[in-house]
């Protein structure tokens, strides 16, 4: 269904390539020479203020709020981005938390932000400060990572794995913890389009598996939820478990989501180099238009799209961006796929199963838009639904009556109430809806 999206449902917005820290493994190709300035200048500006209007206007349900480090622009940019909240756009925010004090916390409340992704490379101070290139970088987000959860925030961690940090995943997950994160993600690190040797920060095959085992091994310890925040082949799991936890990630680049640069470039996602419009020229939606390629399936390797069994349902066939960094082209197999039968088995989530008096009604917080299929339910990045103007319509007018049974969702398509079922909990799966 997202190969016929109108727009992004969400937009990923790099307010500035400044950033507190220098990381050797940052992905910000622009930052490799003279360091930006932190002040954003009135043509920028400009740019910024164009560029909240095509998100409003383009209609994108969330947007995250990333740099570079964006605190250090946030104040400057407070009119686009309660802007943005006003028109119903709801915000989140990658940040290194360098500069979270007590006016921050005052204008992340502003725009309605509650929860904040936050990047720590080791519990070691001194492997994290080298890797930050920056003295002080690990004093400096441990104490706004506390100063983050004692006012309310819920702050999930991110550690980039390459060869320089691998060994220290579970003394910084179990950092994490300690804490108080909600979450702790574990990513691999992906090379950068302008770096020529990258070698000594990729990682083996074998090291990924390990990576998914210790934040299995972190989850069972401590209790604290666990990630790995990109798209995966399918056949790199080890085994089941691995798979289970976090082989149900699929690649939104340019399918559901995009990123806007600073400079109002709009790129599929936020490690492409490639950018296929400006907000400025051609604005979001006909930048989303040029990305065609990337979701009517030409861009997928034919060892994925044809010989595995795997894609498109269960599988998005890797990176496309790692396979471009790795020499091939966009087309090209991602490094990390074994082009192999999976070893590990999918995980399959048994169906709720509702009575037939069941009553379902629609959440308050899911917002639609209007598609040339219908509509799309959202409720957030990984619980949004495509539906038909009939289910729209009924799912609307429950806001306002008791709720509706599996019976008078099958009269209105003239189905069986074993259909009607089987949708009503899709929904509920969704968190589209709620049982009464």
């Amino acid at each position: 269904m997202y190969t016929r999206l109108s727009a992004p449902l969400d937009v990923q917005w790099e307010l500035t390539p400044w950033c507190t820290y220098n990381c050797v493994h940052c992905y910000n190709y622009w930052r490799r020479g003279k360091r930006p300035k932190r002040t954003l200048s009135a043509k920028q500006l400009e740019v910024h203020n164009k560029s909240a209007q095509e998100i409003i206007n383009s209609k994108v349900f969330h947007v995250t709020l990333t740099g570079g480090e964006p605190l250090g622009v946030l104040e400057q940019l407070m009119p686009e981005l309660l802007a943005l909240k006003d028109a119903g756009v709801r915000i989140s925010i990658n940040t290194n938390l360098a500069l979270m004090n007590k006016r921050m916390i005052s204008l992340l409340r502003q725009l309605g932000i509650r929860a904040i992704l936050t990047s720590l490379m080791s519990a070691d101070p001194t492997l994290n400060d080298n890797i930050a290139q920056t003295k002080g970088a690990y004093r400096r987000t441990v104490a706004g990572i506390r100063l983050a959860i004692a006012n309310g925030f819920r702050v999930s961690v991110n550690m980039v794995i390459s060869q320089k940090n691998f060994h220290t995943i579970y003394e910084t997950g179990k950092l994490a913890y300690e804490l108080g994160a909600q979450a702790f993600c574990a990513t691999k690190v992906s090379k950068p389009f302008n770096c020529k040797d990258f070698s000594g920060y990729s990682l083996l095959t074998q090291q990924i598996q390990q990576m998914f085992r210790e934040l299995v091994r972190l989850k069972r310890d401590f209790g604290i939820q666990v990630a790995s925040l990109e798209p995966y082949p399918a056949c790199l799991f080890p085994d089941d478990e691995t798979r289970a936890e976090f082989g149900d990630r699929h690649c939104s680049a340019a399918r559901t989501s995009c990123t806007l640069g600073f400079d109002g470039a709009i790129r599929p996602c936020s490690h492409a180099p490639i950018s296929y419009g400006n907000a400025i020229e051609i604005g979001l939606l006909g930048a989303w238009q040029n990305m065609g390629m990337w979701r009517d399936g030409s861009l997928i390797p034919a060892a994925c799209a044809v010989e595995c069994r795997e894609y498109p349902k269960f599988c998005s066939a890797g990176c496309r961006i790692e396979s471009l960094n790795a020499g091939t082209n966009l087309s090209g197999s991602d490094p990390y796929c074994l082009g192999s039968k999976p070893v590990a088995q999918r995980f399959v989530a048994k169906p709720e199963l509702f009575p037939a008096s069941a009553v379902i009604r629609l959440l308050s917080s899911v917002r639609f838009r209007k598609e040339d299929f219908g509509y799309i339910a959202y409720r957030s990045s990984a619980n949004w639904q495509a539906i038909d103007s009939t289910l729209h319509a009924i799912l609307k007018s429950t806001l306002n009556e008791k709720g509706v049974t599996a019976k008078q969702i099958a009269q209105a398509y003239n189905a069986t109430e074993s259909d009607a079922l089987e949708t009503m909990s899709i929904l509920i799966t969704r968190h589209i809806v709620e049982q009464v």
